[in-house]
């Protein structure tokens, strides 16, 4: 076997090459190990560059700028508070109960006739507060639907100034069938409780909304809605209705006379008001009727009814028929607490088992027709709350619901040719075919 052997020489030039290269590749190695890290800058010269809020506050030195610029500080507008006004509310109680400077609140009433705009509060207005600090900068509140009191805080004091929002009035016509009651037909229509009441006062006259209405009834409005500033406010005045009570149909347009005053007539110019009430109370149900042979429910015997009685909650309101002076009130044996009022030409009207009587109701007394003079009750000989109504002719006792009712004055003759220009339109809507359930919104 044969051997090699290197010459001694050639033994360290490999080995001093092996080192070399070890070397060479430990340097790559370290050198790709520093890439990797980070860029550490010197400390000092980063606390140099850095941005002053960058520095912690102790350290943050002004500049020469922010030394010679004048102090700034930001404006405020103040906070907003809005109030809705509770029962008992007073501003004096709103400014303490917001602790709002008092001195704020002297100066506002001095302002010349802002006092009574700002005292006289009612439950659930609004009213919007600015105040800093407790330092009053405004104050708004909303008079009526156009207008608006805006008070502001100026140099000189308190400003004060009534602006106008104006109103868009949207005039529409709807119509509708009586089902079970006049309020179900408005519901139906998509109209307002406050629509059926108009209706049902605006011919209260001629037909008795408990006792009359039937299923089949129907009518047709034409009234306006109220908007402001794009948003719905409230139902507005009934310009024109018709209404079909079993077959026969009532009529009412409305006029405003030349003195500004408005009331409904018919297309002729009569006018639907009469010298009194068809009935007394609004809405409640007939629980007996004017009846000569019926039985009395507490004696249980045969007993004349000679007025009509209308079932209602206690403390239900009372109204006067129609005008006159009051001839009794108090106690009278059966009928309990009781009204009498005299007309003159020799009627009279009673009003049985109240619960109560109006405020300063006393003999004498002078009521207007459709006044509230007392509330339903049920004292004397009465099996429930409810009113006894009775119309009576010179002594002599008249079914309520049929007695002819007087009626007031028509247009004069010199306006009608005025009210029926301007009522030709109204009654012309309501000359559409009426179904069954029809809504025009």
């Amino acid at each position: 076997m044969a051997v090699t052997v290197q010459p001694t020489w050639a033994r360290l030039s490999l080995r001093r090459a092996a080192w070399l290269q070890g070397f060479v590749v430990a340097v790559l190695l370290l050198a790709w190990y520093r890439s990797d890290e980070p860029v550490r800058s010197d400390p000092l010269a980063a606390a140099a560059t850095a941005q002053p809020s960058a520095l912690p506050a102790a350290e943050q030195q002004p500049t020469p700028e922010q030394l010679s610029a004048p102090d700034v500080q930001q404006a405020t507008v103040g906070a907003t508070i809005e109030v809705i006004v509770g029962r008992n509310d007073t501003l004096d109680r709103i400014f303490r109960r917001l602790e709002l400077d008092l001195a704020d609140l002297a100066n506002l009433r001095s302002l010349p006739n802002l006092s009574a705009k700002l005292d006289r509060l009612y439950p659930g207005d609004l009213l919007k507060f600015v105040h800093d600090g407790g330092t009053l900068l405004g104050l708004e509140r909303r008079l009526s639907d156009s207008e608006t009191l805006k008070v502001t805080r100026a140099e000189s004091g308190f400003a004060a100034d009534v602006l106008e929002n104006p109103l868009d009035i949207r005039v529409l016509t709807a119509q509708s069938t009586i089902r079970s009651s006049l309020f179900q037909a408005t519901s139906d229509a998509n109209l307002s409780d406050a629509i059926a009441v108009r209706i049902a006062d605006i011919f209260a006259y001629d037909i008795d909304f408990v006792l009359d209405i039937q299923q089949g009834d129907n009518f047709i409005v034409t009234y306006e809605q109220v908007w402001r500033d794009g948003q719905f406010l409230r139902d507005g005045d009934i310009l024109a209705v018709k209404f079909i009570n079993n077959g026969r149909e009532y009529r009412a347009l409305r006029y405003t006379d030349g003195d500004g005053r408005a009331d409904y007539y018919a297309a002729d110019g009569a006018s639907l008001r009469k010298a009194f009430l068809r009935a007394p109370v609004e809405f409640s149900r007939v629980s007996s009727r004017f009846n000569l042979s019926r039985r009395h429910p507490v004696l249980n015997r045969i007993r004349a009814h000679k007025g009509v009685d209308y079932a209602a909650p206690t403390g239900t309101p009372v109204r006067a028929a129609g005008s006159g002076r009051v001839r009794f009130v108090g106690n009278k044996g059966g009928y309990g607490k009781v009204i009498e009022l005299d007309h003159s030409r020799g009627i009279v009207t009673v009003y049985g088992h109240l619960s109560r009587f109006a405020k300063g109701l006393r003999p004498g007394a002078k009521v207007n027709l459709g006044s509230v003079i007392g509330y339903v009750g049920k004292t004397g000989l009465a099996t429930g709350p409810h009113l006894h109504y009775e119309y009576r002719v010179n002594g002599t006792h008249k079914d309520p619901q049929k007695v002819p009712l007087p009626k007031a004055e028509p247009i004069p003759a010199r306006q009608l040719a005025l009210f029926q220009d301007q009522t030709a339109g109204l009654s012309r809507s309501l000359d559409f075919p009426i179904g069954p359930l029809l809504v025009a919104r």
